[in-house]
């Protein structure tokens, strides 16, 4: 397949095709080991991409990205277009310690290290971007819904669920708050409740807020 796209020397053309074909013994006889290792040593030695279920290879390109015609053969799938990656929001405060712009810069990058298979570059990237806030925090960065935020051990905000006034507040700190407004003679009750139920703050709150038209 590359030498009708790419410049390359006949001689290494050769050692290539023969290297594909020692890798594809190797795969046959289930020696992965062997087969990864003839895989790094063409990505090292020519910048070769191989794809094994399209059977096609092919070298580093400018754009860094895969090949016109490979991702025409491709389609729509991994190598077709992908939705943007979204920043969740979680607190002032957190979100101040990390710079947006540059978390996406790596994550876009890592988006086309992934696409030429260069999957040490696209760890590397992966590692960057999540100690991108520096100090103790970190990004959580979820690949399937494209979304990336800072990590806290209280979950960010949920859309609807959370009273107006009440956003920096603990869901427990919630349910009492909401009683303490609206029933405070069932405060001890609530604090009952909350102790024989843990981790069941949210849906308590949800019910909460239906009860007292919180919004």
């Amino acid at each position: 397949a590359g030498k009708d796209w790419y410049d390359l020397k006949e001689e290494e053309l050769e050692e290539i095709e023969t290297l594909i074909e020692k890798r594809d013994q190797w795969r046959r006889q289930r020696n992965y080991k062997m087969s990864d290792q003839i895989r790094y040593e063409l990505k090292d030695d020519f910048g070769i991409h191989l794809d094994d279920r399209l059977k096609l290879w092919w070298t580093d390109t400018k754009h860094g990205g895969v090949p016109g015609v490979v991702s025409e053969i491709k389609g729509e799938g991994r190598w077709g277009k992908q939705k943007p990656w979204t920043q969740i929001p979680t607190t002032a405060e957190s979100d101040a310690m990390v710079d947006a712009d540059y978390v996406m810069d790596l994550l876009e990058k890592r988006d086309r290290a992934r696409k030429r298979k260069d999957f040490r570059v696209a760890d590397d990237l992966l590692q960057k971007a999540h100690d991108a806030p520096g100090g103790t925090l970190g990004l959580r960065i979820h690949d399937e819904s494209r979304t990336w935020r800072i990590w806290t051990e209280r979950p960010p905000p949920r859309k609807g669920e959370t009273p107006e006034g009440y956003e920096k507040l603990s869901p427990n700190e919630m349910c009492l708050q909401m009683v303490t407004e609206h029933e405070p003679e069932k405060l001890d009750e609530m604090k009952s409740l909350l102790k024989k139920f843990p981790g069941r703050e949210w849906n308590i709150m949800k019910k909460l807020k239906d009860r007292y038209n919180a919004n």
